[in-house]
């Protein structure tokens, strides 16, 4: 009697604090509480890193890939400005894609904060990313 006494207390012990955890977490996301009021912890929540930025090139005139560096110029209002961005020895992903979330005169890198960047270069720009890359130095 006395161990069916032990365990039924056990368990009323154990489900009880599971109740409490699941009431704390639902209180949690519906309270919008401290953790939430912080933007970098509501990224990060939401599944973005902090240091996750993208940066769109537009009015691009011309695109070329040679020996592992990725050159492009765009118009500024200074003129015409030369962009080189070295691609080997990176964690680089190149893309090239129909331009419809983007301007098709534009190039953007994505950096997602854990050390990759993409690059996305729309179709408007006749470049072959892999004949560019397989070439020898």
């Amino acid at each position: 009697m006395k161990d069916l006494l032990s365990t039924a207390s056990s368990i009323i012990i154990i489900l009880f604090c599971i109740s409490l955890f699941f009431l704390s977490e639902g209180n949690r996301s519906d309270s919008g509480g401290p953790a939430l009021l912080n933007k970098d912890s509501a990224e990060i929540q939401a599944g973005k890193h902090p240091r996750a930025k993208t940066t769109l090139f537009s009015r691009v005139q011309s695109v070329k890939l040679k020996k592992g560096v990725l050159m492009f110029v765009s118009i500024g209002e200074d003129g015409l400005r030369e962009h080189f961005f070295l691609i080997r020895d990176k964690n680089v992903v190149l893309v090239k894609k129909n331009a419809g979330d983007m301007p098709g005169n534009s190039i953007k890198f994505d950096d997602d904060g854990h050390n990759t960047l993409l690059v996305t270069i729309p179709n408007t720009f006749d470049i072959d990313l892999m004949d560019a890359m397989t070439t020898s130095f």
